[in-house]
């Protein structure tokens, strides 16, 4: 094949500023933002892999491109189970607070609605309170009231020139925290299969959108994690799975039906031969789960694992 060079034209592009979201500061972790499947039947124990990466997440927590730390958030939606007894372990969550425990059993698609709107609405009440916070810095600092706008002296009159420390509207943590950034959100969606959340044939479901524009951040939309857990991989509608990053494999009596379906979305890092190899070696451990991950920014050694805490190393002739 003979290729020839066009002239005057080029394959590169101006330069751009990216934008990157806050990481975890153990970069052993998973990425963000990250949309994660985990599917088994029923006591396969999709619960507790999620919690045990929630609480590495807490244990490691967040920073900014700029250093800032940033607080965690967990929302855990369910069909009726979010406040069971038998689901304890949700007490163990720091970031999961009581109020953020919902339970929906009809008009799921609204509720998740309100649910993304909230996180949105924190997130543009952080921006407007951080606006505040450096004109009346600017003010504190100036020596003459000429240096400030017509514009922020507005402000500052509106706010009566309260500290922002002690500005009562300054969007806070449930426990009484100041929120300088919007926290990394992670909402849990526990076997909602059969929800209307999930159909396939509602027009402009939100679920499904929200899957596709889940990691953009404007004026309109917010960036969060979904970590969707399920009974059936196959019950996930197909524009989630193809959204998705990360692949939580556990224990299943439909091992054919499970390579098959993983393959078509993993195909592009892993081939067949090697996810039967690495799963059926896996499910010789009791409650083994094997992680896969296709997210763009993970690490290449840390993308086939073992749980959470423990790596897969590849054999090179899967890596050519």
């Amino acid at each position: 094949m003979k290729i020839k060079q066009l002239k005057n034209i080029t394959d590169k592009i101006r330069k751009y500023i990216v934008y990157n979201p806050p990481q975890p500061r153990n970069k052993l972790l998973p990425p963000t933002y990250n949309i994660i499947l985990s599917a088994s039947p029923k006591g396969g124990g999709k619960t507790y892999n999620c919690i045990q990466l929630l609480t590495n997440y807490e244990e490691s927590g967040f920073v900014s491109e700029k250093g800032e730390d940033v607080l965690m958030r967990t929302i855990w939606v369910s069909g009726g189970t979010s406040r069971s007894k038998q689901n304890s372990i949700l007490n163990t969550l720091k970031s999961l607070h009581d109020d953020d425990r919902i339970d929906i059993e009809e008009n799921v698609d609204v509720k998740l609605r309100e649910i993304y709107e909230n996180v949105k609405m924190e997130r543009d009440l952080i921006d407007v309170y951080n606006i505040y916070r450096k004109t009346y810095d600017k003010f504190i600092k100036s020596k003459n009231l000429s240096n400030l706008s017509l514009d922020e002296l507005t402000l500052l009159n509106f706010k009566n020139f309260v500290n922002p420390k002690d500005d009562p509207d300054a969007p806070k943590t449930p426990d009484g925290k100041i929120l300088y950034h919007p926290r990394m959100v992670f909402l849990i969606l526990d076997d909602m299969i059969g929800s209307d959340g999930f159909s396939s044939m509602k027009r402009g479901n939100f679920l499904n959108r929200l899957a596709v524009k889940s990691r953009h951040e404007s004026d309109e939309l917010v960036g969060i994690n979904l970590f969707f857990i399920t009974q059936s991989f196959k019950s996930i509608p197909a524009i989630i799975r193809r959204q998705t990053d990360i692949f939580v494999l556990l224990k299943s009596a439909s091992r054919i039906q499970i390579l098959d379906a993983i393959s078509e979305e993993v195909g592009s890092h892993f081939s067949k031969e090697e996810l039967s190899k690495y799963y059926d070696d896996i499910m010789k451990i009791s409650y083994g789960s094997l992680i896969l991950s296709i997210h763009k920014k993970e690490n290449d050694e840390n993308r086939v694992r073992s749980g959470w805490n423990k790596v897969i190393e590849r054999n090179p002739k899967y890596l050519n």
